[in-house]
């Protein structure tokens, strides 16, 4: 189930500079704060990545990269599997609906204004990877589940379309886009 808490629509913001955190957590107050410095901290805070856990250096996400397109089918949907996503079958025009939903979500990412190659992490923890990149990565992993669920050798298909597409010319078929 996505989150769709008020923090998940809010448009990226920078990072506040350490002398901006330090300030905005200082003790002493001049003043009251307005509605609106009030609400900016708010987004500040919950857009700040989190600094405990380096997802870059996390042992199962480096081993999973060393794993082959097919292996990453296999893990996908073993994954999918011990949720519980596949208690009930699913038929294949859902799973594409499901695929077509994450990139909805990435294009309302954007229509947001949201960084494209910037993981944001939102959720009550500031733990859960969001935004562009994350929603692409759930379109993967969609596809990856279902090549797993019916069997379908994905690396060796990728590999069969792109040796094709490289010998076709030049934006072929005539397509403005």
């Amino acid at each position: 189930m996505k989150d769709h808490s008020p923090r998940r629509r809010m448009k990226a913001l920078p990072q506040p500079k350490k002398d901006e955190r330090e300030k905005a957590n200082s003790d002493v107050t001049v003043r009251a704060m307005t509605p609106e410095e009030r609400e900016r901290m708010e987004q500040l805070k919950a857009y700040e990545k989190p600094t405990v856990i380096n997802f870059k250096k996390n042992y199962k996400t480096k081993r999973m990269m060393d794993m082959s397109i097919n292996q990453l089918v296999k893990s996908a949907h073993e994954n999918a599997v011990n949720k519980g996503w596949w208690e009930e079958d699913r038929s294949f025009g859902e799973l594409i609906a499901l695929m077509h939903s994450e990139l909805s979500e990435a294009l309302e990412f954007y229509r947001e204004g949201a960084p494209i190659n910037e993981l944001l992490y939102t959720g009550i923890s500031g733990l859960k990877p969001d935004g562009i990149p994350a929603e692409l990565a759930d379109v993967v992993i969609r596809v990856f589940d279902t090549c797993g669920r019916y069997g379908i050798d994905l690396e060796a298909a990728i590999t069969e379309k792109m040796a094709y597409n490289a010998t076709r010319p030049q934006r072929h078929g005539g397509k403005v886009i």
